[in-house]
């Protein structure tokens, strides 16, 4: 839970050294990326599958439950702040 909390923030402490530490820049790809796609997919399927209002409010709070359960699984760190590009 502390992981999820902190990964809201680019710099975090280490709860037992208290250095610095930051997101990697790969870390910070793949969650931008998990919400360009799936943002996408949510609408696509609504077109294609003309779903009502409630069904596709479902998915997309079953995604966003998947995301942020999957997150802190996703982050690497790094000691020094990396550029995105």
């Amino acid at each position: 839970m502390d992981t999820l909390k902190r990964s809201f923030r680019m710099k975090m402490k280490c709860p037992y050294c208290e250095e610095a530490n930051y997101l990697s820049a790969n870390s910070r790809k793949k969650s931008s990326m998990t919400s360009l796609i799936l943002l996408p997919l949510i609408l696509i399927g609504n077109i294609y599958l003309n779903l009502s209002i409630p069904y596709v409010i479902l998915i997309g709070l079953l995604l966003l439950i998947s995301i942020v359960t999957t997150t802190p699984f996703m982050i690497g760190l790094s000691k020094e702040e990396e550029p995105l590009w």
